[in-house]
């Protein structure tokens, strides 16, 4: 039960698939999408079901500059953040993905949504997507997406302004595709309660030390 296995689910009226015309377009015209360039190349898919935080702080990292996988994820720095044990059967909340991102040595910013607003995430997104030595995880709240009710974690690659849609780089590529969502949808799915840790959800922006 822990492997992934394909299952395609359809998007919701409110999304756009990257594998669409229209995703295909909205990545043409959007004004800020470095980040996509950078992680086109390093993004991978989560090993296992839970491994979402894994797998998006591994394409992250790989981006940097750092050589690691989704086996040699688990230093023994990061275990003591988080172990492989408990990641593999109870996922990791927003403030563990960020002192897992920081004990592989990179700045590690955490933001939970009821400390912004959705104009200053959107500011966030549009400064940090255009810049290629940056990046953003998104811990979100799949139900409010239309995608289930599951906790999730991804990575940001694109911000269209026209449409004010951001790029998801969906780790569950088993299930969904990169997918272009509202950014007030997504703000939304952020703005939501992880009962691990009784916070709301948010990001986390990363960068090189």
């Amino acid at each position: 039960m822990l492997q992934p296995h394909p299952d395609p689910q359809p998007l919701p009226a409110e999304l756009v698939s990257l594998e669409t015309a229209e995703g295909r377009a909205l990545l043409e015209q959007a004004e800020a999408r470095s980040d996509y360039d950078r992680l086109s190349g390093t993004f991978v898919s989560q090993d296992l079901v839970s491994y979402c935080g894994v797998a998006s702080s591994v394409s992250v990292l790989n981006a940097l500059g750092l050589d690691t996988d989704q086996d040699e994820f688990f230093t023994p720095q990061a275990s003591r953040v988080r172990s492989r044990y408990r990641v593999t059967f109870g996922g990791m909340s927003l403030i563990d993905l960020g002192g897992l991102l920081a004990a592989h040595g990179v700045n590690a910013e955490v933001e939970h949504a009821d400390d912004g607003s959705v104009d200053g995430f959107r500011e966030v997104v549009q400064r940090n997507l255009a810049d290629p030595d940056d990046f953003l995880l998104v811990n979100y709240e799949r139900g409010v997406l239309g995608q289930g009710s599951v906790g999730h974690i991804s990575p940001l690659a694109a911000y269209d302004l026209e449409t004010d849609r951001v790029l998801i780089m969906d780790t569950a590529s088993y299930k969904y595709p990169p997918t272009w969502v509202p950014l007030p949808m997504l703000y939304e799915a952020m703005k939501t309660t992880d009962t691990a840790t009784g916070r709301l959800r948010g990001y986390v922006a990363v960068s090189a030390d």
